[in-house]
């Protein structure tokens, strides 16, 4: 089985590259794919939203599976939105089998509408300082011009995706099995139980120690915890 994976925003598809490692010892197959105008796609435009996005990665995944092959979908962070609305394209256009479970991690359902409207001149700075705060750049990296320069259009971009999403607008309804892993400190129980109002079969909670990148810290367990979820083969 293939498990096809999306990253938080300004990240890429080596983010996942540790737990590839742990859950192809098992046999399960890892895709990592890279939004438009990340990683191995930077020199591509970004997407503005996540419809065009899940048709994008759509697209990809298609190819890369053969008629009614079973899979796989995990979501980290911005990829949890990723994932979602590739299920509902999938739903709304049948336009492939579905899923046979979903892993979403570090992201609740609530509309971050915020994002999209910071000031322009205050931009940069707000992002940067989210960024930093979850964890996301390396220390010695924090006040190095080089990077930001050429990551801040990334986080640009895709903050602004999401500051755009709407989940109050989100028709979605599913008996899909699903997985949802979270940080105490950083997602609550609270908020990421409002997953079941779309997601409303076989679904299971799993708490982490950590920040919002928790999954670093916990690759192992986590590749258990994702074998023990994924239908017997």
């Amino acid at each position: 089985m293939k498990m096809f994976c999306f990253t938080y925003a300004g990240g890429n598809g080596d983010f996942f590259n540790g737990l590839k490692k742990e859950v192809s010892a098992k046999g399960l197959e890892l895709v990592a794919l890279d939004y438009p105008g990340h990683g191995t796609r930077r020199k591509e435009a970004f997407e503005t939203d996540f419809y065009g996005l899940s048709l994008d990665l759509l697209s990809k995944m298609k190819s890369m599976l053969d008629i009614e092959e079973e899979y796989a979908l995990m979501g980290y962070s911005m990829g949890s939105i990723t994932a979602t609305e590739i299920v509902k394209r999938i739903m709304e256009e049948e336009v492939m089998c579905e899923p046979q479970h979903v892993f979403l991690a570090a992201h609740e359902p609530k509309t971050l509408r915020a994002l999209e409207n910071i000031p322009d001149d205050m931009q940069d700075d707000v992002l940067k300082e989210r960024t930093i705060s979850f964890g996301a750049v390396p220390e010695e990296l924090v006040d190095n011009q080089t990077f930001w320069r050429m990551y801040m259009p990334l986080y640009k971009a895709d903050y602004r995706m999401i500051g755009r999403y709407d989940f109050g607008t989100l028709n979605l309804s599913t008996d899909i099995r699903t997985t949802i892993l979270y940080s105490q400190t950083d997602t609550p129980y609270e908020e990421m139980d409002k997953w079941r109002k779309y997601y409303k079969g076989d679904i299971k909670f799993y708490k982490f120690e950590g920040n919002h990148f928790f999954i670093k810290e916990h690759e192992k367990e986590i590749a258990e915890i994702i074998l023990e979820r994924l239908p017997a083969d």
